[in-house]
């Protein structure tokens, strides 16, 4: 093997200790229509360097895959420090031994990746899906599109990965299926399921109490999950000495959901939103007593 990879517990302890926190910023979608989320505490197993000191990223973007973002097929670029450019990568997926210099992450752990869609189809079809959401809201749409309770979805979707991850046959033998046979079989088309799941995932990190509302409609998830985005990039933009928005100040005071029983039923986790000290304590209260 003219390359041989290291995994993370095989660097030296110093690249260990300076990759130890990576976080991913990404952006997915498509010109005008960028989401942006920070993914953290990455899974050790997806930091990979050669032994050229290079930090391989196609075992990063199949972690992002399997996630549940939008990464497959998409045009992968990356923002090189050096250069302080987005640098073209070429479609996922990218050949296994493309890498990155190490310094771009090294001892500043965060690798900025941009996915761009290449077809806007893709964009329409997901516009699509929120709007079909949106109409069962409002009692309209197909008697189908009702029935999407957010139960319903995790179950759904939860049927979907286990057939693709692999379930045993009449005979016990391991079955897997490609997404796309699997959402054949779960009834519900792969592009809906992937945006249930990136809406679930989005949930369970900010904290949305999934058993409480499981009889709710999706768009309830939505609305939070927007909701909760929203506040975390407006935190993000404040520079020192800078206050929170009476706006969000009144978004961070009420109840995750207007179906929330109480203040202490839908919240997120203790130090996700990193807010100024001026407002963890009494000014805010998220129900973390």
């Amino acid at each position: 093997m003219s390359n041989p990879i290291r995994t993370y517990s095989e660097l030296p302890r110093n690249v260990q200790n300076g990759l130890k926190n990576l976080e991913i910023e990404l952006q997915f979608g498509c010109l005008g229509h960028y989401e942006h989320d920070t993914i953290k505490n990455i899974d050790q197993s997806s930091i990979q360097i050669n032994f050229s000191g290079e930090l391989l990223l196609y075992p990063i973007l199949k972690y992002l895959r399997d996630l549940g973002y939008p990464v497959a097929n998409s045009m992968i670029s990356y923002l090189s420090r050096e250069r302080n450019l987005y640098i073209y990568l070429g479609h996922d997926p990218l050949p296994s031994d493309l890498a990155i210099p190490i310094a771009d992450v090294h001892d500043f752990p965060i690798l900025q990746l941009k996915s761009r869609l290449t077809n806007q189809t893709e964009v329409i079809i997901s516009a699509n899906i929120i709007e079909e959401d949106n109409n069962s809201e409002k009692g309209q749409g197909s008697r189908r599109t009702k029935e999407r309770k957010i139960g319903f979805i995790i179950d759904k979707v939860a049927k979907w990965r286990n057939l693709y991850n692999g379930a045993p046959n009449s005979n016990g033998e391991i079955v897997r299926h490609t997404l796309e046979e699997a959402a054949l079989q779960v009834g519900i088309s792969k592009k809906s399921l992937d945006d249930y799941l990136l809406q679930l995932r989005f949930g369970r990190k900010f904290g949305f109490n999934f058993e409480e509302h499981k009889n709710d409609k999706v768009g309830l998830l939505r609305a939070y999950v927007k909701k909760f985005k929203f506040i975390q990039s407006e935190i993000a933009k404040l520079q020192t000495g800078e206050v929170l928005s009476k706006e969000i100040l009144e978004m961070l005071n009420q109840k995750g959901t207007p179906s929330c029983k109480s203040k202490k039923c839908c919240v997120p986790p203790s130090g996700m939103l990193k807010l100024p000290v001026q407002f963890v304590s009494s000014s805010v209260d998220f129900g973390f007593k």
